[in-house]
């Protein structure tokens, strides 16, 4: 989960000739300059399924590139916080865009994989990967919808990747490979009885 916090800005009232603080989406209505407006996002497949309902294209392609109003309303979706005022959603500072955006992008799990695809996984051929194919890949996986659909979507991702890993049957071995195999094992009984 990614808390952002907005602070209130110094504004000047020309009526009264004096200043005050007041947040960038209520310029109007002052506030304490300590006050803090706080609000919670949360990267997951419940917010990519919501914003792929609405505006009928796949997230997670880079092309075509989304508008700035697809990826405003991205940041809707994903947040947890009621009763958000809308001028919220312009108000955030260039850094806390750069937060929103390493946060989307972290993988928010220690797990890693030798060969990195964008295919899915079980790597092999690219594919557009919709919310769809996600809760797809969760019913294959006999991954519970209830409470892996709110996690980060790629702490998520990585754990369907495991499934299937963990899942998929062992190579079998050549003969080569396993007349190699007992060539070292034979190797390391000689070197022990040597010492």
């Amino acid at each position: 989960m990614l808390l952002l916090e907005l602070r209130p800005v110094e504004c000047f009232d020309e009526v009264s000739n004096a200043f005050y603080y007041a947040y960038p989406w209520d310029a109007k209505k002052a506030v304490p300059e300590d006050q803090v407006f706080k609000i919670q996002l949360e990267h997951s497949l419940l917010s990519l399924s919501r914003w792929e309902e609405k505006w009928k294209v796949p997230f997670l392609v880079k092309e075509p590139e989304k508008t700035e109003e697809q990826v405003l309303d991205y940041v809707r979706f994903m947040t947890v916080t009621k009763n958000v005022p809308e001028g919220v959603y312009t108000s955030f500072s260039p850094s806390q865009i750069n937060r929103i955006v390493s946060y989307i992008e972290d993988s928010h799990t220690a797990t890693w994989f030798s060969e990195r695809g964008n295919a899915g996984p079980k790597g092999g051929k690219e594919q557009i990967i919709t919310a769809e194919i996600i809760y797809y890949w969760m019913i294959v996986n006999n991954i519970p919808w209830d409470p892996t659909e709110r996690w980060h979507l790629n702490k998520l991702l990585t754990l369907i990747r495991v499934c299937s890993i963990k899942n998929t049957p062992a190579k079998k071995q050549s003969s080569a490979e396993i007349a190699n195999e007992y060539r070292q094992i034979k190797a390391a009984r000689r070197a022990a009885k040597k010492k």
